[in-house]
């Protein structure tokens, strides 16, 4: 059975809403979100991402969800995956998305954020968008991790294009690299939250 309350297993206060004029941003609740999302996906969703495509919200769930963000509930993850759906794409939705997370992780408590000192971004290397995206919210580039995920056979696309060694114990998985994108709080502060408040108000 899916929860059909928001998950406050966190480190950080979860607001309820988070919104622009355009979009309004909530927790992912399983039982109302979760095959909305399966529903909405396409090939391309999961293309860079080395999990997915999932079958079913179930699947999703129990191998994404529960296997992979909440493996250890004693562990607390600060991190955000963004999967931004085909209906979505090249609209405003994933720079408003990524610019109400921003706000609320940088902008100080007396501001209503967290006062968060840096926000990192990774993505395959080849996941152009991605890197885009990112770099047009104010993050730079600060290196790529090489050899950084063992992918799925059927995830070869969005490798590293490199083979492995002969003997490797998973010789048949490709690899992917990762490239690193942060912004800290003296970037958020000297031009960054303007930035982003210029972006918010498309």
């Amino acid at each position: 059975m899916f929860s059909s309350v928001k998950d406050d297993n966190f480190c950080f206060p979860i607001p309820d809403v988070l919104e622009t004029a355009k979009l309004k941003l909530v927790p992912f609740i399983p039982a109302l979100h979760a095959e909305a999302i399966i529903n909405s996906t396409d090939k391309d969703t999961w293309h860079y991402i080395p999990f997915g495509p999932f079958s079913s919200a179930q699947e999703f769930i129990e191998s994404f969800y529960e296997g992979w963000i909440r493996l250890c509930p004693e562990i607390i993850w600060f991190q955000l995956f963004v999967l931004v759906l085909p209906q979505a794409r090249h609209t405003h939705v994933a720079s408003h998305m990524i610019g109400l997370l921003m706000r609320y992780a940088l902008n100080l408590p007396a501001e209503g954020g967290l006062g968060l000192r840096r926000v990192q971004w990774s993505a395959n290397v080849k996941n152009e968008g991605s890197i885009g995206l990112a770099r047009k919210m104010g993050m730079r580039i600060e290196g790529v991790k090489r050899w950084a995920r063992v992918l799925k056979v059927e995830k070869a696309e969005g490798s590293n294009g490199i083979a492995t060694r002969k003997g490797d114990p998973r010789e048949e998985c490709p690899g992917r690299d990762t490239v690193t994108l942060a912004i800290c709080w003296d970037e958020w502060e000297d031009e960054g939250k303007e930035q982003v408040k210029q972006i918010l108000a498309m």
